[in-house]
């Protein structure tokens, strides 16, 4: 009888460590899944941002009639207009946000009147052989795209609202 009680508390003592075990590498296994997911949507989301935000700008050159760079308040900018029309649209960067500002030309809209589309820390614009070039910032990352604009690009000073 007391041979077979020891092996009884043997075989449950094993039960037991064997439960501990398999519990130990589930949450192992949890964390490590966890992990990784966390640093996949980390990495979708800057992604999301730079797609988004590059793919929107050269959209935008490309629908446009006529395209200018330049500043808009201190802000580097965009300035796209109409074909044969008085309205533009000013792309910029303001307060971490690309915002756009469709306007009538000499309305006196601010840039704080532009309507916010993503945030943004920075955006950068430059004009080479009829090329333009964007470079967008988020979390201190930069991303760039180039077109050229069927329609050339001109350089002005300042953009009016």
């Amino acid at each position: 009888m007391n041979l077979s009680n020891t092996g009884r508390g043997l075989r449950t003592a094993l039960v037991a460590v064997l439960c501990a075990l398999f519990f130990l590498l589930a949450m192992g296994i949890t964390l490590l899944g966890s992990s990784v997911y966390r640093q996949t949507v980390s990495t979708s989301d800057d992604n999301y941002t730079q797609r988004t935000a590059l793919s929107y700008l050269v959209n935008q050159v490309r629908r446009a009639g006529s395209v200018a760079v330049g500043s808009f308040e201190s802000y580097p900018a965009l300035d796209l207009a109409e074909p044969g029309g008085n309205y533009h649209t000013v792309l910029y960067v303001s307060d971490g946000e690309l915002r756009e500002l469709y306007t009538e030309r000499g309305s006196g809209l601010t840039s704080a009147d532009g309507t916010a589309v993503l945030p943004l820390e920075g955006l950068s614009l430059a004009v080479e052989n009829g090329t333009v070039t964007f470079t967008v910032t988020q979390d201190g990352k930069s991303w760039s795209a180039s077109v050229s604009p069927r329609t050339g690009v001109a350089e002005v000073g300042e953009v009016e609202g």
